[in-house]
């Protein structure tokens, strides 16, 4: 599964893969049953009635105050890609901050990385992707119940990292009740045309009696993907897209260029290798219910667009001697290399749940998450810089008796992160941040209103130190330096947070949402001891140990429309930052790489999303629906500059289709061009983006089908750049791809 032997995985037939995703667990779904699109169950009904668990009280989606969006069921089903990122990028208001295709993690009105919280089971899924792009959120998004998307922030409930919105992803591997026949699975193989992917996934819902059982496992394998021409957007010869790097670095990218030759029509090192599985138990009592889990995942992935290994002499050293041989060798060789990463995570999780543990209380739960994450970069087939990421996450809730026409949730979370980065290129150091905080939510209604109210209180201290780029000492005096003790530093941060909602239903079929929150975010280890090479977005990072905390005061009003066959919401919100964290670029060059720097400014992000659905009804050609959206984000900061790497402006259109054991479905969205760019970002182009199904379910009895499908992924074979993505020059979206595969339902 290491790098140094993929070459061998490479050469596993289906048959293999396939066998050993069946080996590692049986076939099954979970206990909630998911139904295809029919032509008596669509899929705007999987989406509307199911409550969100991301939230403090359990509510259906249409009564919260804040904008959310549920996917299960065939609505999940048809999204499903290889990232969460890209599983979700087709909702309004969310995008995919890719690496590729085979990496992506959710964009959330134009808020990516630290701000956006990725959950599992409602507890921080505690990786390194909010780090780096290049770090891969390790989750299948095949074994899901359900995805839950809270656009805006939710720090009340989940703290700082949460200041742009969550991604809850729900599986279920610590059951939550019994199998009513006893047991449930679903089971899934696929492959595809432009990646050459063999994928089979299953899980299975067993018990009797007290006890609840659960298991699940998938493998994954792809070839480089294709693309519908050349990667690189802006080739060196061709187009100057830096013009603050010296003569010296365009040489150097020139040279670089030219070494490695690309292949059209393929991205190279766009390989994706991975597999993992869960299990799970539970005893379920009538009041009280205790569960655990284990969890594995295991990804091996390249990194397109080449690795430039710049530690030569753009910084202004060219003159120097060198004593040192061996430091000669480590900074005089400026190439291109394959770089490839090896995921590894394992987590543990339990879980206790009580109904009316108490006098005055009517729930009563406490989770755990111990989370062991490692990155290990390789160029070519040396080890360069390993992140190791360990976590402990304890989370307290408890839910109060009826205060009156109160009801509401208090609690605390107490997490414990110890990271490091060893290597060559480890450009943060090592780090320890402990976090705790109390929260409390409540809610009301009064005649045709409901209003929720929230405070969150948090204490965060990071310990690390402060590291210095050896290029920032002179040669002849780097002996000593490597001799003395780094600087240690530690930042503490209080954070507090408050929220108000307000729900008005002011007829039958429609009713409006407002929703004000300020919240507030410590700066992360990143931002401020980070200095060194970054070489996944190719920057020289420096921090800034003197970030004050991020503050966001939000503002949300939405109109929510069910009226008969026509369904849909129009959201208006706006978010005013004070000290907003971002990168700018000094205009200097450090090791042939731009260096920027973590700084702090005001800034403001506005914008709206608009969701229609019309339910044909039946007709003689069978059940048809049709669906639109909208969204937009304008983010600027107070010099009166863009804010980097925002999404562009889409409209989105589409079909669904049923008749008795048939169903389909087409869709179309357009992505404006996106020219409003921050001064190291260039132009990205818009694009047609149109996709298509076609299934065929087949009952084998009650309970049980099957499902055969055949999916057209972007059919126009358009090239596709996010915005969002700092590799989105070097590596474009897969080109035109048919997907066909078989599901199994029981």
């Amino acid at each position: 599964m290491k790098y140094p032997n993929r070459a061998g995985l490479r050469r596993r037939s289906l048959t293999t893969a396939i066998a050993g995703a069946l080996a590692f667990t049986c076939a099954g779904a979970g206990a909630q049953t998911t139904t295809p699109v029919t032509d008596d169950e669509t899929a705007a009904n999987a989406l509307e009635e199911i409550v969100v668990s991301a939230t403090p009280i359990d509510r259906d989606v249409q009564e919260l105050t804040q904008s959310a969006t549920v996917l299960r069921g065939a609505a999940l089903e048809r999204e499903l890609k290889n990232s969460i990122g890209e599983t979700l990028s087709r909702q309004p208001g969310v995008s995919n901050a890719s690496f590729g295709q085979n990496v992506g993690r959710p964009v959330i009105r134009g808020q990516q990385g630290v701000r956006i919280g990725v959950l599992n089971d409602g507890m921080n899924s505690f990786d390194a992707s909010a780090v780096s792009q290049d770090h891969a959120v390790p989750t299948e998004p095949f074994l899901a119940d359900q995805v839950e998307v809270l656009r805006g922030p939710s720090t009340l409930l989940y703290g700082s990292g949460a200041i742009g919105g969550i991604v809850n992803i729900v599986t279920n591997t610590i059951p939550e009740s019994v199998p009513e026949r006893g047991f449930g699975g679903r089971a899934v193989l696929q492959g595809d045309t432009a990646a050459d992917e063999r994928y089979g996934a299953a899980r299975l819902d067993l018990g009797g009696g007290a006890f609840a059982f659960h298991v699940n496992g998938f493998i994954r394998r792809t070839d480089d993907y294709e693309i519908p021409g050349a990667a690189e957007l802006y080739p060196v010869d061709d187009h100057d897209h830096d013009d603050d790097h010296d003569e010296d670095h365009d040489h150097d990218e020139d040279h670089d260029d030219h070494d490695h030759e690309e292949t059209p029509g393929v991205l190279e090192n766009s390989f994706l290798d991975n597999e993992g599985g869960a299990i799970g138990g539970a005893w379920i009592g009538e009041r009280w219910r205790f569960g655990l889990s284990w969890t594995a995942y295991d990804s091996d992935y390249g990194v397109p667009g080449g690795h430039v290994h710049a530690h030569g002499d753009e910084d202004g050293h060219e003159g120097e001697e060198h004593e040192d041989e061996e430091h000669d060798d480590e900074h005089d060789h400026d190439e291109d290399v394959a770089v490839t990463i090896n995921l590894e995570s394992r987590r543990a999780d339990a879980e206790l749940h009580g109904a009316h543990p108490f006098a005055g209380f009517s729930e009563f739960a406490f989770k755990l998450a111990d989370t062991d994450y490692r990155h290990t970069e390789f160029e070519d087939i040396e080890t360069g810089t390993v992140f190791d990421s360990d976590t402990l996450d304890r989370r307290l809730e408890l839910t109060h008796q009826p205060w009156g026409d109160f009801e509401g949730t208090f609690g605390g979370q107490w997490s414990e992160n110890d990271f490091s980065a060893v290597g060559l290129e480890a450009f943060v150091p090592p780090s320890n941040t402990e976090t705790w905080g109390a929260f409390w939510v409540e809610s009301v209604e009064a005649g045709n209103w409901q209003f929720d109210l929230g405070l969150r209180y948090e204490d965060t201290q990071i310990d690390s130190y402060l590291i210095e780029h050896e290029h920032e000492h002179d040669h002849e005096e780097e002996e000593d330096h490597d001799d003395e003790a780094p600087e240690a530093a530690s930042r503490s941060f209080n954070p507090f947070s408050v929220s108000l909602g307000a729900l008005w239903h002011f007829n039958e079929w429609s009713h409006m949402t407002f929703h004000v929150a300020r919240a507030e975010r410590a700066p992360s280890a990143v931002e401020l001891f980070a200095n060194g090479p970054h070489i996944a977005t190719r920057t020289f990072e420096i921090g800034d140990p003197n970030l004050d905390k991020e503050v966001n005061t939000h503002y949300e009003v939405t109109f929510r429309l069910e009226n008969g066959p026509v369904t849909g919401s129009l959201t208006l919100y706006r978010d005013d930052y004070d000290d907003y964290i971002y990168e700018a670029d000094t205009g200097e060059m450090e090791d042939g790489l731009p260096v920027r720097l973590w700084t702090q400014q005001d800034a403001e992000f506005t914008g709206g999303e608009l969701e229609l659905r019309w339910d044909i009804g039946e007709t003689a050609s069978g059940h048809w629906q049709l669906f639109g959206f909208y969204d937009l984000v304008r983010a600027t900061l107070a010099n009166g500059e863009p804010v980097p790497r925002i999404p562009p402006q889409r409209i989105g259109l589409g079909a669904d289709w049923a008749l008795g054991n048939w169903a389909a479905n087409v869709s179309w969205i357009n992505a404006d061009a996106h020219t409003r760019t921050f001064d190291f970002e260039t132009p990205t182009p818009g694009y047609d983006l149109l996709d298509a199904e076609v299934s065929w379910r087949l009952p084998m009895n009650e309970t049980a089908n099957l499902q055969l499908y055949l999916q057209g992924r972007n059919l126009l074979d358009e090239d596709i750049r996010n915005s969002t993505s700092f590799l989105k020059d070097q590596a474009p979206q897969i080109g035109r791809n048919v997907v066909f595969g078989v599901r199994a339902m029981f």
